[in-house]
């Protein structure tokens, strides 16, 4: 995905939320910046495995309510990674190598459907889909944006009624990344995702909540 395609589903994204029913705004409203640690997963190519280092992440998710009898919400949500990416010749003597730094961003928007547990305790589940962003830390690679999914599901509790933890694991999937992969050769590597591999990756993340309206 191009940047100017990204830019322009981003901007889709916005004035699908100006024209979201201004009474979503008038419910129960949730704000959960989090702090937790993703498995980043590894990726098999031809000749090589491409290793994504497992890091802390951080963000924040929105939570809108839209009904509270059935408990589903509008989720919006951003999620970052700091890492590393190292590659390994397939053999027993192979050895593995650094690439670069990199860091990896997840724009996401669906749906969560809450289940009251007691009164300060919901359990929750929720699906999501948006944009990977995938952007090397060096000059030789730019940024590259990919559709993504995530599931998951977690336990909220409230400690005061406008106040609670959020725990939570979740499942991401970059979808298909074209035009690209990586390859070693004698005239040295180069970095790109092949077409058709999907990139599986995992976090669990803890966060305060905070609950605005009745």
């Amino acid at each position: 995905m191009t940047k100017m395609k990204f830019k322009i589903y981003f901007y889709l994204l916005l004035v699908g939320l100006t024209i979201i029913p201004t009474s979503i705004f008038a419910q129960r409203f949730e704000a959960t910046p989090y702090y937790g640690f993703m498995f980043a997963g590894k990726v098999d190519l031809i000749k090589a495995q491409m290793n994504i280092k497992d890091n802390p992440n951080y963000g924040i998710i929105l939570d809108f309510e839209l009904d509270r009898r059935n408990g589903l919400n509008l989720e919006l949500s951003y999620d970052r990674l700091d890492t590393r990416t190292t590659i390994k010749e397939y053999g027993v003597y192979a050895n593995e190598k650094e690439l670069f730094d990199m860091f990896i961003e997840y724009y996401q928007l669906g749906a969560m459907y809450n289940k009251p547990l007691s009164k300060k305790t919901n359990a929750f589940g929720f699906f999501t889909g948006g944009v990977a962003r995938f952007s090397p830390i060096t000059p030789e690679y730019g940024d590259d944006y990919r559709f993504a999914i995530t599931m998951g599901g977690g336990i909220k509790y409230f400690f005061t009624k406008s106040v609670g933890i959020r725990v939570q694991g979740r499942l991401k999937m970059p979808i298909y990344f074209y035009g690209g992969g990586m390859y070693i050769g004698s005239g040295g590597s180069g970095f790109y995702m092949g077409s058709g591999t999907v990139l599986l990756q995992m976090d669990l993340i803890a966060g305060l909540t905070i609950r605005l309206g009745e």
